[in-house]
């Protein structure tokens, strides 16, 4: 007759089972943080890649957003890549004359992309409704319609909050590479960058960068296809600045694609006046390999 387990042998055998369970969790919660972490960089690579390619095709980086009143602005710089991420029935079916928040595009702004979304990112992917949408100037949107989301923006090179002061008075602003156009600065009215005005050298100069959240990837401009700049690339998490400077929930670091096609990992620990030159796309600073 075979003999049964003693209750002192199962105890051990689930002690055992236990402990190994508790060494195996935080080997696999680490594996799925890498694989989350290499699908965001991945993201970013796409978005260089399609920033590249549109540049390749129209000599100028695209608008992050249009500035002005009607002929169909607050468009921004992903519905403008959008053939370039393989969405080119997207694009086709966008109306480009009218506004993002017009009910004829409501079907496409409403789409969730997943080259937009980092898999790290543990906030809700819901639609943002269009009268939540707040424009710089303390506006809102219309309502009738609702944005996806996005974890990513374009380097505008400035900002229009407190936390980005000292870089506003030291730099000025729209020193990035895809800036809103017609909106007149004192380096004269903005438009579209060429790869020539990337003085500062395509590896030394970021082009996109996480957020935390943002108002809708096809929302142009404030919290939505920009980031402001702030004193670290990953400032203290809060509802009031996740979808306006840059962030992450990777841990100690945000990852920025730059304008060479390449992703790199940049730490919150930067020295601040690294971080600004990295921003800057014309500011002739000297940037060490190692300084970031």
């Amino acid at each position: 007759m075979r003999k049964a387990f003693t209750l002192i042998e199962l105890l051990v055998v689930i002690a055992i089972i236990g402990v190994l369970i508790a060494l195996l969790t935080p080997a696999v919660q680490s594996a799925r943080a890498a694989a989350r972490r290499t699908h965001c960089i991945n993201n970013l690579k796409q978005l260089g890649l399609a920033a590249a390619s549109y540049l390749g095709a129209h000599t100028v980086y695209p608008m992050s957003a249009v500035a002005g009143a009607g002929h169909g602005v607050n468009q921004s710089c992903f519905a403008l890549l959008l053939p370039e991420l393989e969405q080119r029935q997207m694009y086709n079916s966008y109306n480009f004359l009218v506004e993002n928040y017009a009910l004829v595009n409501s079907t496409v702004v409403g789409t969730k992309l997943s080259t937009l979304l980092c898999q790290q990112n543990p906030l809700a992917t819901d639609l943002n409704p269009s009268e939540l949408v707040v424009k710089s100037d303390g506006t809102n949107y219309p309502a009738g319609s609702a944005f996806a989301r996005s974890h990513y923006a374009a380097n505008w090179g400035g900002s229009r909050t407190i936390l980005g002061k000292d870089f506003d008075q030291a730099k000025s602003s729209y020193r990035g590479v895809m800036v809103t156009v017609r909106v007149m600065t004192l380096r004269g009215p903005t438009t579209c960058l060429r790869a020539q005005d990337v003085r500062d050298g395509m590896s030394n100069t970021i082009l996109f960068g996480e957020k935390r959240d943002s108002q809708g990837w096809n929302v142009g401009g404030y919290a939505g296809s920009e980031f402001d700049v702030a004193p670290s690339p990953l400032s203290a998490d809060s509802p009031s600045n996740r979808m306006i400077v840059t962030g992450s929930y990777h841990p100690g670091q945000v990852n920025f694609a730059f304008c060479d096609g390449s992703v790199k990992p940049i730490r919150d620990t930067i020295d601040r006046l690294t971080w600004y030159a990295l921003i800057t796309r014309d500011g002739h600073e000297i940037i060490k390999n190692d300084s970031y």
